[in-house]
């Protein structure tokens, strides 16, 4: 499948979620997820250092505080902000991760697919 097509594809499904949604849940091992999925929303969300973040959709700024275990961006023009996390995985074209630290002293692990997506760390 080439880009274009899949980007087009990814975003008539995006388009669909409608509203956005958040869900945080808490598994058996009692580490927590938050999935924010929908266009064109705003929400501020609060991190445990094993909380996994996947936010998915179109033209969302999201914010997330505390430390992420890790977060994953999946979409087209989407700004989120991020406290401190793991790693980051960025899926989609034109979205922006902003974050301001790894955990402890190291840089989180990134990953990049798509077309203009750009991963930076707040100065």
């Amino acid at each position: 499948m080439n880009s274009k097509f899949g980007t087009a594809v990814f975003m008539m499904v995006a388009c669909a979620f409608g509203p956005m949604t958040a869900v945080a849940q808490e598994d058996s091992e009692g580490s927590a997820s938050i999935d924010v999925t929908g266009s064109g929303e705003t929400a501020t969300h609060e991190c445990t250092p094993e909380s996994t973040v996947e936010i998915t959709g179109a033209s969302n700024t999201v914010t997330l505080t505390g430390e992420c275990k890790s977060v994953t961006v999946n979409g087209t023009g989407n700004k989120v902000k991020v406290e401190a996390t793991r790693a980051i995985d960025v899926t989609g074209s034109s979205n922006s991760v902003t974050y301001k630290r790894g955990h402890g002293k190291s840089k989180p692990k990134i990953s990049r697919t798509g077309m203009d997506n750009k991963i930076t760390q707040e100065k």
